[in-house]
């Protein structure tokens, strides 16, 4: 005869109870009630296509994927504004306040007086001074006894514009020769500007050396042998407009002569104010915009093209982060420190994988990706997909050595999610803490009830 244990007899009349426990157990070990970070990796390739719809695509990363979205156009200052190779000529325009200069190759002329001779008792023979010993201007025409000092001002004369005489040696001119300075010359809303003895000279939309050969023409018969320099003082029309929240100061940036390019017009506006790798530029030219990070304008020397009058360049700051969710020893939201970002990179910020939580197989990648990426990866395009853009889930298997040198190249995105799965053993231990918690206090119970006291 087999005589059963005293506290499997009370637990023979605790029945209902013990059923009640049981059901209560098993109903706690479905996986849906066990503590979980996310998704396994089964639950994500099982959710990616229910009931035949496509609500993302899941592409296993091998070395064809890799270079498939390396080979991707980036976008580019140097492919989309292909003018900008080289300097803009600069045009004068309407607005624009330029300065004249005319030489006469000896006193005398138009725009001089004649030279009077030289007192009796001077000594003769003298052997002239260096450039950087002659007289000022005043002084030289003391000596020359030709009447009271000239003065550097701007002299007023009826009918024209102030202008400025300099005398021999200014500028230097030949000794015996003459310029005549006209110091702001406003060019007109008719695109001419007015030079005494040669009228309305067209102007706008000319380069200061086709309006200096048109001044040289026009007072070839009355001047003595002239010849003109023309310099553009104020200009609104060649100019870059620098702006955004990283520019020290917004601004206008008139154009060099020779050329600016787009990185000394943001040296010219103040600099940033701001962390490079969080700046992106936006040159706008013509009704064409076009992006490009900051960095990459430092990095690659065919971006920083030439800027042109008129173009508006914005400089904003963007903050670029993705977040790491699952198995990892780090779950944030974290910024990049670097223009680029790699996958095995993101994960060491993350402080990599949990050796006692993480399942190597499935390390995934959320990401939209733009259709042509999606086609060229031979990927269908997700159900209800809008703006051109369609979800995609790359996999890694870093249980494969290979996988790690593809981490290396492959680039992370702005607002990228990173997810890493708990392993199955993780799920089952976790069953089993969650049952020890539930069926500790019944199997205490039972003991007690063995021992009498139920």
């Amino acid at each position: 005869m087999i005589v059963l244990p005293r506290w499997l007899i009370t637990a023979e009349k605790m029945k209902p109870v013990f059923l009640f426990a049981c059901l209560t157990v098993l109903s706690l070990g479905s996986c849906s009630w066990v503590p979980s970070a996310g998704p396994s990796a089964s639950e994500v390739a099982e959710q990616s296509q229910p009931e035949g719809q496509i609500l993302f695509d899941i592409v296993e990363v091998d070395q064809r994927v890799v270079s498939t979205l390396l080979a991707q156009p980036k976008e580019s200052f140097a492919a989309r504004f292909t003018s900008g190779a080289e300097p803009s000529p600069i045009k004068i325009a309407v607005g624009d306040t330029i300065s004249v200069s005319i030489w006469e190759s000896a006193a005398g002329g138009l725009f001089s007086e004649a030279p009077s001779s030289v007192p009796t008792g001077s000594p003769s023979g003298v052997e002239p001074l260096a450039p950087e010993s002659q007289p000022a201007p005043g002084e030289l025409r003391d000596q020359l006894g030709a009447g009271p000092p000239a003065s550097a001002t701007p002299e007023a004369r009826p009918g024209g514009p102030p202008r400025e005489t300099l005398q021999p040696g200014a500028y230097g001119g030949a000794p015996g020769g003459h310029v005549e300075v006209i110091p702001e010359l406003q060019v007109g809303s008719d695109g001419a500007i007015s030079v005494p003895y040669a009228g309305r000279v067209p102007a706008a939309g000319r380069s200061p050396e086709e309006v200096q050969h048109t001044i040289e023409a026009r007072l070839a018969l009355k001047a003595l042998q002239p010849q003109a320099l023309v310099i553009v003082r104020k200009t609104e029309a060649n100019a870059v407009t620098v702006t955004g929240e990283a520019v020290t100061r917004s601004t206008r940036i008139p154009l060099s002569p020779g050329g600016s390019r787009l990185l000394e017009v943001v040296a010219a506006a103040g600099g940033l104010n701001a962390p490079p790798q969080e700046i992106f530029v936006k040159l706008s030219r013509g009704g064409v915009s076009a992006t490009i990070p900051y960095r990459r304008l430092v990095s690659n020397p065919a971006e920083d093209i030439y800027a042109q009058p008129d173009d508006v360049l914005t400089l904003v700051r963007v903050p670029q982060t993705f977040s790491v969710f699952g198995a990892t020893d780090r779950n944030a939201q974290i910024p990049f420190d670097t223009e680029q970002l790699s996958l095995s990179e993101a994960l060491g910020k993350s402080q990599g994988l949990r050796d006692d939580l993480a399942k190597p197989e499935g390390v995934f990648l959320f990401r939209y990706e733009h259709d042509s990426i999606v086609r060229a990866l031979d990927q269908p395009i997700a159900s209800g997909t809008m703006g051109g853009v369609s979800p995609i889930v790359y996999r890694f298997n870093l249980r494969d050595g290979q996988s790690y040198l593809l981490a290396q190249q492959f680039p992370i995105e702005d607002k990228d999610v990173i997810f890493v799965a708990d392993a199955p053993a993780v799920r089952s231990y976790k069953f089993a803490t969650l049952l020890s918690g539930i069926t500790g206090p019944i199997i205490t119970g039972l003991l007690v009830c063995q021992n009498g006291k139920c």
